[in-house]
């Protein structure tokens, strides 16, 4: 049962001298996500807030936070999901833009024919836009690839840079 909003507790500001050194972030951070206006409940747990929206996404993102916790705008009187929320969705796309690493060139380099049967081939295309085929339902996996310097084919799934790219995905 999720608590009431009168059960929802207020953190205490701590105090910070007048002139203390901000260290400058490697991004600005949006003043909406900044602001520290949501409370995030997990079932089984008090509630903890407020807090800002680009806090809950880096926590989710640190995996302190579940994707599956309710959290609700201090305005608000219902709690709802994490994912309901829209500018927590907007933190949580910032922030995994701001820390995604890009897969190796390998994975990127249209280096590959795709062969479905009774069709033509397809390509070249890279092992990471196959990998995003496979999980769209555009590219069986029943597929057989071909590197476009090979002679024969195998299936897609014997291809280590295909099962990389699912990997990254």
């Amino acid at each position: 049962m999720r608590p009431a909003r009168s059960d929802v507790p207020k953190l205490r500001k701590i105090a910070t001298p007048r002139h203390s050194y901000i260290a400058p972030t490697a991004r600005e951070i949006d003043p909406r996500l900044a602001e520290p206006v949501f409370y995030v409940w997990v079932d089984g747990t008090s509630p903890i807030g407020p807090v800002s929206a680009d806090q809950i996404a880096r926590g989710v993102r640190a995996g302190k936070v579940p994707s599956d916790a309710s959290v609700r705008h201090e305005t608000e009187v219902f709690w709802a999901d994490l994912i309901d929320q829209p500018l927590v969705v907007e933190a949580l796309k910032d922030v995994s833009i701001e820390t995604e690493t890009p897969p190796p060139e390998s994975l990127r380099t249209p280096c590959f024919l795709v062969w479905v049967e009774g069709s033509d081939p397809v390509g070249p295309v890279s092992a990471l836009q196959i990998a995003r085929g496979m999980r769209a339902g555009k590219v069986p996996a029943d597929a057989s690839i071909q590197r476009i310097d090979d002679f024969f084919s195998r299936d897609l799934l014997d291809e280590p840079d295909v099962i990389a790219a699912l990997k990254a995905l």
